[in-house]
């Protein structure tokens, strides 16, 4: 008897386990060090051929007004070491959800929230501690898989996010 409910949990893990493992998603991580401070973003990165985009390019396809986690299940989120500003707004040191909000035809925010370890919906539609304009361009090459980069860009910290042939830019203070 207890041999068959080994077996059963047993069976039963083999099944769950690679469920699990999907619904957690793919993770991934963009770190840099800018004027000694060390910035970290971490993000799922869904595929833009998954069955839920039908291989659209989610940035042009959104309508405006929408707000996005900036990734999949778990909103993505910056750590710092040092202190941001962003768009005029100053951020201590620690940790914030990012949203990606779009607020024109051709026009994306990258937004600030306080709150952190945010697991899908809904969405933070207000308390944004800041908001950065970013640079909306087509590229030639296509990420198949959203891509968030930290770059140094003299002494400011440039954000990019690649997904499909779209490309948004932006940059802010470490101090």
């Amino acid at each position: 008897m207890k041999l068959n409910k080994i077996i059963l949990c047993l069976a039963v893990l083999l099944v769950a386990l690679p469920a699990c493992a999907q619904m957690g998603g793919q993770r991934q991580t963009a770190e840099i060090t800018v004027n000694g401070k060390k910035l970290s973003i971490n993000y799922g990165a869904p595929n833009i051929n998954g069955p839920a985009l039908q291989g659209k390019d989610i940035f042009s396809a959104a309508p405006v007004g929408t707000v996005w986690r900036l990734g999949k299940n778990q909103a993505t989120e910056i750590e710092t070491t040092g202190t941001l500003v962003v768009a005029g707004k100053t951020l201590q040191p620690g940790k914030y959800s990012l949203w990606a909000k779009k607020t024109g035809d051709n026009q994306w925010t990258l937004a600030f929230h306080p709150k952190t370890g945010i697991w899908g919906q809904p969405e933070m539609k207000e308390g944004y501690v800041a908001e950065l304009p970013l640079k909306t361009e087509k590229v030639n090459d296509s990420a198949e898989l959203l891509n968030i980069s930290l770059v140094d860009m003299k002494g400011k910290a440039g954000i990019l996010i690649h997904w499909g042939t779209a490309m948004l830019r932006g940059a802010f203070d470490v101090k």
